[in-house]
């Protein structure tokens, strides 16, 4: 053996000792130790930490989804057949959603025409998903038609496959039309027992991301189909009276409400026709998925009690009362107080992940937040003192379970920081006490964490990148919560870690930094969080995965924090010095003037472009954090679904992010 060949045999064998990727499950799950949040006083006025209005979250629907109910015929066979009304001819595309399409034939007859124009064979074959969550399609286009109705028809040889009322397939269509429809949850009381539905109205395409304003005139007939928990339907008409809320009566706004009686994961497809003001037949459809949760507590409406317990803190405690199982959840306060000029100042936004203490009563429960008396010194604030905006959230799926608008704050004293002359902010205000020790395990270090999205394989090529190590949770479906505590006890290993991550690996590591103490807080280096591909504010395909998910088997499942109501809720608890610490790239299909552009031939037909094909420019945007740039040519994964490469095999930027990254 030459000189030094054992030695370099033995580096070698480390290195890839260092560089294996450790399977992360639910399993090993330990609890994190938990930070003690505060915001700027600038995070309540700008509305960074102020909770959603369901109205501002709603989708924008472009296209119509059409549920397919084949019905037997007297020669063996089954068909279906419905009107499709195209208010634009340009850029049409169908997609067809079955599980046993291979055997069905499809015709359309345009207006006016007096025989069926069979699209049997013409079509190409496509998949609508996210990661590895994928439903086959078959899409057939075409640049320009007539506009009109058409006729579509669907024989098929062999039964279906689905059962009872469940749709055997679903038919979408879109088109380059002005016309939408946009839809929203009419109130965030996702409690079980409590009203709840959607408001629908008709707008005309804007170039913002706005709330746009309604079209009055346009539709003419709204109904929602709701799929419960226990698997059934109802059909639920929607009214433009004034009393569903939908505002005022004649306005061109539909609602439609129901009471929410079972807990569990709801869908629900709006349906709206009308005409243009152009005489066209009109169609949009949109769709919808959201939890109901049980009942958990109520915030007593008597002041908050603040005692000081030590030189910087107060604990501020907030009475409630037991409606059900209590666990751990998210409460988050707004802190007022006096100003020199006897107005009302902000102090700072506090919160955090806190286990309701329960009395021996057992319905009497305590929450206790965490404030730091140098913010008081800093606002220059006295008493009296109030809470505003006090919300208790569900750790899992962000829904409020108890909101009260102001509270009064009592305190015999405060601590003494609180007299303290403008003191600078540092990271014990905004996180609370460090942990005397964050473990780590013997063969630790500090190392870059790959980190992957929902539903997904492994996708970051690691030949791009050096002293990395591979988070692997492959094809699960984790709530932002569970896939962070994930990544933090994965992490545990290590002295410190920085992440590069892609799709919900982005918002999961955000969520770990801001509200669990691990590797990440001990890294050093220029970029702690990077991401590519994250949908910060949500996706709108998460509905449709959830009516495709019924006919073709759940898959990976619906997950509540991908789509834009949940994004906004968990958005709502990130404070902006969070936000600061995460460099985010966003990219989508190389747009050319000489094709039909997409990322994904299907899933165009649901997003704004541009998209990646999974998730739109717009909603990878994060206020607060570092934009790094929107690059054409490289689509969500790398997959014969999308038209261009995978974002995460972009070589040049992963060289980026391994060079800046923190470690």
């Amino acid at each position: 053996m030459k000189k030094h060949a054992f030695p370099l045999l033995l580096a070698l064998i480390v290195m890839l000792i260092s560089f294996t990727s450790r399977q992360a499950t639910a399993d090993t799950t330990q609890q994190l130790p938990t930070k003690q949040l505060a915001g700027i006083p600038a995070d309540i006025l700008n509305g960074t930490v102020a909770p959603p209005n369901a109205a501002d979250a709603g989708i924008r629907s472009h296209a119509a989804m059409l549920p397919i109910h084949l019905t037997p015929n007297a020669d063996g066979g089954w068909s279906w057949q419905t009107d499709i009304p195209l208010d634009s001819g340009r850029n049409v595309t169908l997609a067809l959603f079955a599980p046993n399409s291979a055997a069905w034939t499809l015709s359309w007859q345009a207006p006016g025409a007096t025989t069926a124009q069979s699209l049997t064979g013409s079509g190409q074959s496509g998949s609508m998903g996210i990661n590895e969550l994928q439903f086959p399609a078959t899409v057939y286009h075409f640049d320009r038609i007539q506009a009109g109705t058409y006729r579509l028809r669907i024989a098929a040889s062999v039964a279906p496959t689905t059962n009872g009322s469940q749709p055997h397939g679903y038919i979408a269509v879109s088109s380059d039309s002005a016309y939408r429809l946009y839809t929203h949850l009419s109130s965030y009381n996702l409690i079980q027992g409590e009203q709840v539905g959607l408001v629908s109205y008709a707008f005309r395409e804007n170039a913002g991301t706005e709330r746009p304003a309604p079209l009055n005139g346009l539709l003419q007939e709204v109904a929602m189909t709701l799929r419960l928990p226990d698997g059934g339907r109802q059909t639920i008409a929607m009214f433009d009276d004034g009393r569903h809320a939908d505002g005022a009566a004649q306005d061109g706004v539909y609602g439609g409400l129901f009471t929410a009686a079972q807990t569990g994961s709801y869908t629900a497809q709006v349906l709206a026709r009308g005409v243009t003001p152009a005489g066209r037949p009109f169609a949009r459809t949109s769709e919808h998925t959201f939890p109901i949760v049980a009942p958990m507590l109520t915030l007593d409406n008597t002041p908050a009690q603040a005692h000081v317990i030590n030189s910087n803190q107060w604990r501020i405690d907030l009475a409630a009362t037991a409606t059900g199982t209590v666990s751990s959840v998210k409460a988050f306060a707004e802190v007022w107080g006096t100003g020199a000029d006897g107005e009302m100042v902000p102090v700072v936004w506090i919160g955090g992940v806190v286990n309701p203490t329960i009395s021996s009563a057992g319905t009497q429960l305590s929450l206790s937040l965490a404030l730091d008396g140098r913010w008081i010194a800093r606002a220059g604030a006295r008493a009296p003192f109030e809470l505003r905006q006090v919300r208790v959230q569900d750790l899992n799926t962000h829904i409020p379970l108890a909101q009260v608008a102001v509270l009064p704050l009592m305190a015999r004293e405060m601590p003494a920081s609180a007299y303290e002359i403008a003191p600078a902010i540092t990271n014990d205000m905004l996180m609370g006490s460090r942990p005397a020790a964050l473990p780590a395990s013997p063969d630790s270090g500090s190392v870059l964490m790959l980190v992957h999205g929902y539903c997904s394989t492994s996708v970051w090529p690691t030949a791009n990148f050096t002293n990395y190590t591979l988070f692997l949770d492959l094809n699960q479906n984790r709530t932002h919560d569970e896939f962070a505590q994930l990544i933090g006890n994965f992490g545990a290993q290590y002295d410190s870690f920085g992440v590069v991550a892609h799709s919900q690996g982005g918002d999961a590591s955000l969520h770990l930094y801001t509200y669990y103490w691990s590797g990440l807080d001990n890294a050093t280096g220029p970029r702690l969080i990077q991401s590519v591909g994250t949908p910060y504010q949500g996706t709108a395909l998460a509905g449709n995965l959830a009516l495709l998910g019924e006919i073709f088997g759940v898959g990976c499942g619906t997950n509540f924090d991908l789509t834009y109501d949940g994004s906004a809720w968990w958005l709502s608890g990130i404070p902006s010095w969070a936000r600061s610490d995460v460099y985010y790239y966003t990219t989508s299909d190389k747009d050319v003037w000489w094709r039909w552009d997409f990322c994904n031939p299907v899933t165009t037909i649901f997003l704004d472009d541009p998209d990646d094909g999974v998730v739109e420019k717009w909603a990878g945007q994060l206020s607060g954090a570092h934009n790094m740039g929107h690059k054409e040519g490289w689509c969500h994964i790398d997959s014969w679904v999308m038209r261009d490469p995978g974002q995460t095999t972009d070589a040049s930027r992963n060289s980026t992010m391994n060079a800046n990254a923190a470690r």
